[in-house]
């Protein structure tokens, strides 16, 4: 089962198996019942009891079983922003920061500052 989801509430019967791909970020909370979860290239298996959560960290296939009639909240976490978002971001920030440097250095605040040091004679 591949589900696209921000959150999803299931019920599992006993036995019944769910296949997540790619599921790393998901948060898996067992509200009642009992869960094995199982993920790609990880050797712990994880057992979950009513009111525990797990969030999955691997990528590739992860496998919750239920052990009996359970009920289990899935969650994505946020989407992360992007790298190029990231970066445009600290470039912009950086800009604005230079532009204030400037501003106070060669902007019309200066001259009050030059005047005051006795550096503007002209004015």
């Amino acid at each position: 089962m591949n589900i696209g989801f921000d959150r999803a509430q299931l019920h599992l019967r006993t036995r019944e198996v769910i296949r997540l791909y790619e599921p790393r970020g998901t948060r898996v909370e067992c509200i009642r019942g009992a869960l094995w979860i199982t993920q790609n290239n990880d050797h712990e298996d994880y057992f979950l009891a009513a009111s525990d959560a797990l969030t999955l960290d691997r990528p590739g296939l992860a496998l919750i079983h239920a052990q009996a009639p359970s009920e289990i909240v899935l969650s994505e976490p946020a989407p992360r922003p992007k790298l190029r978002q990231k970066i445009g971001r600290a470039v912009f920030a950086a800009s604005r920061a230079v532009g204030r440097l400037f501003a106070r250095q060669f902007g019309p605040e200066s001259l009050d500052n030059h005047r005051r040091s006795g550096c503007y004679h002209g004015l």
